[in-house]
């Protein structure tokens, strides 16, 4: 999954200290693995942390910093005022502003050019929210703890894609902010009424697709045999989801959940170009695929 700003790791490559044999290199691969989780507790972007003064949140958990410039916190999906309970979206608000604004907090750019609205994708390193002692935390993986917002998958937070996923079932499981309003909730792939009615919509949906079809440029994971809910995977992503681990042929009888915006033009579908968008949340592959 190739994009500037992104760190990478490679794989399968020893690590080679001079003086060292192969227990110091083991003990040394696990510090490593030590200090990079730490990281992603503390926040997402590799970049030096910058001191910055929070001047208010807007609706949508956008941040305005004291000096002007404006922060997307990456990889969140915050409740959105015009779908579903409006009062979701303004508790989110009233939670990150009651917790960060006027506070001097750690500013982790993870892409340095502004997106088109003139937002930097960054992470914020506070302390934790609540007045309860700690260590500073992520803003991201705290206010998908608490519920406020859901994963929105995307390159520049992949290396720590597992602490938000994770963080956000912690809000989920406790069904805390958003996930008391049912128009946030999982929705089944079968329940192709419900998914209808979310036309353009970031969703997440969960089932098990039973074929997976192959055309000249595309995979069609079919959920149904006749007109359900399809997942479209462009070919020439697939050497990107084989690097994540992920066999697009495998997923034919998997227990899979994906999140992305829905397309009604062509039957209920959603397109993903990023393994980021897949998780597998259990059940056993079948590997069947078949032409159109």
């Amino acid at each position: 999954m190739a994009r500037a700003g992104r760190a990478r790791l490679t794989r399968n490559r020893r690590l080679r200290i001079p003086g060292w044999g192969p227990a110091g290199a083991l003990a040394a691969g696990l510090l490593l693995a030590l200090i990079l989780s730490a990281e992603a507790r503390a926040g997402c972007g590799a970049g030096p942390e910058q001191r910055v003064k929070i001047a208010a949140i807007g609706d949508r958990l956008d941040v305005t910093l004291a000096d002007g410039r404006q922060v997307r916190l990456a990889g969140l999906d915050p409740p959105d005022p015009d779908r579903g309970d409006p009062a979701v979206a303004a508790a989110a608000q009233l939670f990150a502003a009651d917790w960060l604004v006027g506070r001097e907090v750690g500013l982790r750019v993870l892409y340095a050019k502004p997106d088109r609205w003139g937002r930097l994708p960054a992470d914020l390193v506070a302390p934790p929210p609540d007045g309860a002692a700690g260590a500073p935390v992520s803003a991201a993986i705290a206010l998908l703890s608490a519920g406020e917002a859901r994963v929105w998958p995307e390159p520049d937070v992949y290396a720590c894609l597992a602490d938000l996923l994770k963080a956000e079932a912690e809000g989920r499981d406790k069904r805390l902010g958003l996930w008391r309003d049912p128009y946030y909730a999982i929705v089944d792939a079968a329940d192709l009424d419900n998914l209808r009615k979310r036309d353009g919509q970031f969703t997440l949906v969960e089932g098990t697709p039973s074929r997976v079809g192959e055309g000249r440029n595309r995979y069609y994971l079919d959920f149904g045999l006749h007109r359900g809910f399809t997942i479209v995977i462009p070919k020439k992503r697939a050497k990107v989801f084989e690097r994540a681990g992920i066999s697009i042929p495998a997923l034919a009888g998997a227990r899979i959940r994906v999140r992305g915006a829905l397309d009604n033009r062509f039957g209920v579908r959603m397109e993903i170009s990023e393994p980021d968008a897949v998780e597998r949340v259990g059940g056993a592959a079948t590997g069947e695929t078949q032409e159109p």
